[in-house]
């Protein structure tokens, strides 16, 4: 016998076991994956990093500082937030908050800003991060508001008017909304806020009282288009908040997962210059706490920014050119695709017209899923865009940054299926 919530649980899917990951000598008949944001391009190098800068000491077996950052950690981060975050103010490593990853931190701003059973919500565009329904909701008893903007630009300030919309909607249905979370640069879209549109989404916070919380997890994975120009990333944090928002409502995340393909070091953090926030946060990632060991080594690397300027420009290069890579096999491919943005690790793909209508009686997201299952066969993993709240069925998002021939043999057997469906 187990709880109610917990047998809801168990209908959640989650990783477990070996992988059988493709290999072209070792494994051609494995899985290739298109599926976890993870920088393939980089991972040697940070590797090599890690297993040169290794040497522990006998104080990081025990629990040390504390359950969420130590000293030595907040200040590295501090300092790299400042150097290429551009604040307006220096970060101060009292500001910082580290847990076991942006997942755990997602699930602890929810706890902070919305009671639980209590008809308060969290607003996200449309389409957005799929595990933030998971991440943000499982645990919590927090429920979730999604906005569409339509024919809308989302990344213009005209956005602001379906974030109204969707607002004065919830409200009508009894609805209080409490915090407004964006992904900048944006997951899945690939693509950057402008400074306007930020400006204008401060602007809608403060005046409806709720927080803004900013997913800045890609921020440094912001790469050079050879074909056109390139959109640059903008933080909250470099935008004076004077006669626009208290600050106090204005919260980042970041972490070592996307920027420094560490998402194995299990290291996430929150910014904030609300204390209360703050406070909450530590009390409650008593639960979420990092590893001493990783926290030794990412403040080593952290503290070495010659390195880390090397190597966020050998990764950025890299992006860029495995995203004309994969651009080029989807288009001879016939896959369209999402042309804007130069940001994070994916492209939007546009499937609608491979769908299988007529197996699902013309049941659209049926027939998505079923694609979705037909690709799993072929051995093929992609995210299909109904968890991330795609406007219409038909939307995938394609992960480019794994090696070359695992990418050309993904996008043959892509092709292959679509093909069939044909």
């Amino acid at each position: 016998m187990i709880s109610r919530r917990a047998t809801e649980w168990t209908k959640v899917g989650f990783n477990h076991g070996a992988q059988n990951a493709y290999d072209p000598a070792n494994n051609p008949n494995g899985i290739v994956s298109f599926a976890n944001a993870e920088n393939w391009l980089v991972n040697e190098d940070i590797t090599d990093f890690i297993n040169t800068h290794n040497h522990f000491d006998k104080l990081l077996f025990v629990y040390g500082e504390g359950f969420t950052g130590t000293r030595r950690l907040r200040s590295a981060m501090a300092s790299h937030l400042n150097r290429h975050f551009k604040p307006v103010q220096d970060i101060d490593p009292e500001q910082i908050t580290f847990g076991a990853g942006v997942t755990s931190l997602n699930e602890v701003c929810g706890l902070i800003t919305c009671n639980p059973d209590s008809q308060e919500s969290i607003l996200l565009g449309r389409p957005v991060y799929g595990a933030f329904a998971f991440d943000l909701t499982m645990r919590t008893g927090v429920n979730l508001e999604y906005v569409d903007v339509g024919d809308t630009d989302q990344f213009s300030p005209d956005c602001v008017a379906g974030y109204e919309a969707g607002f004065e909607a919830a409200k009508a249905r009894g609805v209080s909304i409490k915090a407004l979370i964006l992904c900048n640069p944006h997951n899945p879209l690939g693509q950057c806020y402008p400074r306007e549109t930020l400006v204008e989404l401060m602007h809608f916070c403060a005046a409806k009282g709720i927080h803004l919380i900013s997913d800045e997890i890609y921020a440094l994975s912001v790469y050079k288009r050879g074909d056109g120009p390139s959109e640059e990333f903008t933080s909250v944090l470099a935008i004076d908040p004077t006669g626009i928002i208290n600050p106090s409502q204005v919260h980042v995340l970041y972490g070592m997962s996307k920027d420094f393909s560490g998402a194995g070091m299990r290291l996430g953090c929150l910014v904030s210059q609300n204390a209360d926030f703050t406070k909450a946060a530590r009390a409650i990632c008593r639960f979420n706490s990092p590893s001493q060991l990783s926290m030794d080594l990412a403040a080593k690397l952290l503290k070495d920014q010659d390195y880390v300027a090397r190597f966020l420009e050998k990764s950025q290069n890299l992006l860029s050119q495995a995203r004309s890579l994969a651009e080029e096999l989807l288009t001879e491919a016939g896959i369209q695709f999402h042309q804007k943005g130069n940001a994070g690790f994916f492209m939007w793909l546009d499937l609608a017209p491979y769908l299988p209508l007529k197996e699902t009686n013309g049941d659209g997201w049926a027939a998505e899923r079923l694609l979705s299952q037909q690709f799993s066969k072929a051995g093929v993993m992609m995210s299909a865009g109904e968890p991330y709240k795609a406007p219409s069925p038909g939307r995938f998002r394609f992960v480019f940054c794994i090696k070359e021939d695992a990418m050309r043999e993904g996008v043959k057997r892509i092709s292959q299926v679509l093909t069939k469906t044909s």
